[in-house]
């Protein structure tokens, strides 16, 4: 795995999801999770969306396939102080699934991601990183490397859940 990768898609002059997918279906491209979670927002979500999976599958050292990119769910990680849970619609940082092979063969919990938008383009990048203390509230179901499956404190258990790190805000880049 590469310490970094990025992503960038265009979204200027495009009106639906569809268009961003080079003839890739949006079924095989998104989750359903993803497909209920974006339903009724804007192109710029969906772009955002699809460029973590792009950054992620960098990462990784994979092509960015119909498979692959389904593998891969970008969806945000509510604190434990959110009483809305995952139907919440405010701004919690994005969090990655691994599903299917790639949940066999990566482990999430070091795969931070970070997405911004410009007025045309959605811009991702995804970070390798050690074991952080909020990694803890992390919850993995299904196939693991490790087998079996994990839940966090609360009792829940998700699909291979990795939340983004605040402390990835101070990174400058510039620093060894």
């Amino acid at each position: 795995m590469k310490r970094w990768g990025g992503a960038a898609v265009g979204y200027a002059g495009l009106r639906r999801p569809v268009e961003l997918l080079d003839g890739m279906r949006v079924e095989d491209v998104f989750t359903s999770a993803e497909r209920v979670r974006s339903s009724g927002r804007t192109l710029d979500h969906w772009a955002g969306r699809l460029a973590g999976k792009r950054a992620v599958l960098r990462l990784l050292g994979l092509p960015p396939t119909a498979t692959h990119l389904g593998q891969v769910e970008i969806l945000p990680l509510p604190t434990p102080a959110c009483q809305a849970g995952a139907t919440c619609l405010d701004g919690h940082p994005p969090a990655v699934h691994l599903h299917a092979d790639l949940a066999r063969r990566t482990d999430p919990r070091g795969i931070r991601v970070s997405i911004s938008h410009t007025g045309s383009h959605a811009l991702a990048v995804a970070l390798s990183s050690p074991h952080l203390p909020e990694d803890d509230r992390r919850v993995v179901r299904g196939s693991t490397e490790r087998g079996g499956a994990e839940e966090d404190r609360r009792g829940g258990v998700v699909e291979g859940v990795v939340p983004f790190s605040s402390r990835l805000l101070e990174w400058g880049g510039a620093r060894g």
